[in-house]
């Protein structure tokens, strides 16, 4: 999992960075960081993620393609 399946999965779920950081045990500081691409996910962030957020493959999949598209217009 990288940073922008991430934030994509946190946005998917409609959470802001407070409530994902609340809920991953980390400060809110720390999932801009996240996100900003200057700080790594843990492997136990990364598997604490995948289990938490128990998504349908196909659904994450047609998620992300209606949200590429809706970048290009």
């Amino acid at each position: 999992m990288d940073i922008e399946t991430m934030r994509a999965i946190r946005h998917w779920k409609g959470m802001t960075q407070e409530q994902f950081s609340r809920w991953l045990g980390v400060s809110t500081p720390t999932v801009a960081l996240f996100e900003a691409g200057h700080r790594n996910l843990s492997e136990a962030t990364k598997g604490k993620l995948a289990h938490k957020f128990d998504i349908n493959d196909a659904d994450f999949i047609e998620y992300k393609k209606r949200r590429e598209s809706l970048r290009g217009r």
